[in-house]
């Protein structure tokens, strides 16, 4: 059987798709390259769930993160077209959302957009292992299609857990920078999406959730609350999946009414950017929500960021948090 090393090589060479990821608050990496055997799934899921792909593993291989250290290029696909949209015509578009939630049902609508920049020749790797050594409480993965699409992470939301010890899932939302306050604004955010959650699991038993706590996820603080819960008789995993996503942290509140605005306004189309990520095994599965994260080209790179918007926002504000959220993967890469 190849080695850690060798079977990345092999993938590269052969173009073979393959992903490497860590798990939140763990030390090694996982490599899977597709066998299309569908043991041990990764998956990506997308925003609108009209996508979902996958690499499987018979054999996956696991390595100390500390010890990754590959110098492979990456073959890319060159990029697609893209409609930009710049900081005013952004700050247009929260005001109308605002409006949008000041003259509807509507509670919550997150808007998102693209911070395009040029890849100057970045290396994929070497930028993984910077990700890995500045988010280790996230899920930090880099997923390669020759053929397709090339991904890069570092997630700190978790959607879903399932094993036998029963249900996992937080509340994550509300973002700030560590010497500012919470204001009534985030609080409410997160709140939307506690409430939301609550009502996707009330037919499981035995649900608790804790009182929001503020976590640090890279330069940024997020407010978040645990839930759990038990494995109801008659459970339908996929059930519940559709259910939580998207949740209000991604989308919005009500989340259809939410839904058709986001993909009626936004300029582009978020593929896996706010859909979910699924790891699978014959003893577990866990989702998470694939946030700071950018899709990789050969002369660009699209860092998909975005922001929570309520009658309490301000279009101003909105546009410096996604420039500080562009930082998780710009900080990252490396030459």
């Amino acid at each position: 059987m190849l080695d850690f090393s060798s079977k990345i090589q092999n993938a590269v060479q052969n173009r073979l798709s393959f992903v490497i990821y860590r798990k939140p608050n763990q030390n090694h990496i996982n490599l899977l390259v597709n066998d299309r055997s569908g043991n041990n799934r990764f998956l990506l899921h997308s925003f609108d769930s009209s996508i979902e792909s996958s690499i499987s593993d018979a054999h996956p291989l696991s390595l100390p993160a500390d010890e990754f250290n590959f110098d492979l290029p990456l073959p890319l696909q060159a990029a697609i077209p893209l409609n930009k949209i710049n900081q005013h015509d952004y700050e247009k578009l929260i005001q109308s959302t605002i409006h949008k939630i000041n003259h509807s049902d509507i509670s919550k609508i997150v808007i998102s957009r693209i911070h395009s920049v040029e890849n100057q020749n970045y290396h994929l790797f070497r930028s993984f292992s910077r990700l890995l050594a500045h988010h280790p409480t996230a899920l930090v993965y880099i997923w390669h299609e020759p053929e397709g699409e090339t991904w890069m992470g570092a997630t700190p939301e978790l959607l879903l857990s399932h094993s036998a010890e029963g249900l996992k899932t937080v509340s994550l939302a509300g973002t700030k920078v560590p010497e500012a306050e919470w204001t009534p604004k985030e609080v409410e955010e997160q709140q939307i999406v506690t409430d939301f959650i609550l009502d996707a699991m009330k037919t499981c038993p035995d649900v608790k959730f804790s009182r929001p706590q503020t976590i640090q996820a890279g330069r940024f603080q997020h407010l978040k609350t645990y839930i759990s819960a038990g494995i109801p008789d008659k459970f339908d995993l996929k059930e519940l999946l559709n259910k939580l996503h998207p949740t209000p942290a991604v989308c919005g509140l009500p989340k259809k009414d939410a839904f058709d605005f986001i993909i009626e306004n936004e300029t582009h189309d978020r593929g896996f950017y706010a859909g979910y990520i699924g790891i699978e095994t014959q003893s577990s599965n866990e989702y998470f929500v694939n946030l700071r994260c950018a899709r990789f080209f050969s002369d660009r790179i699209n860092l998909f960021v975005g922001g929570g918007i309520t009658a309490d926002s301000r279009p101003e504000n909105e546009w410096t948090e996604t420039e500080l959220k562009s930082g998780t993967i710009m900080k990252a890469l490396s030459l």
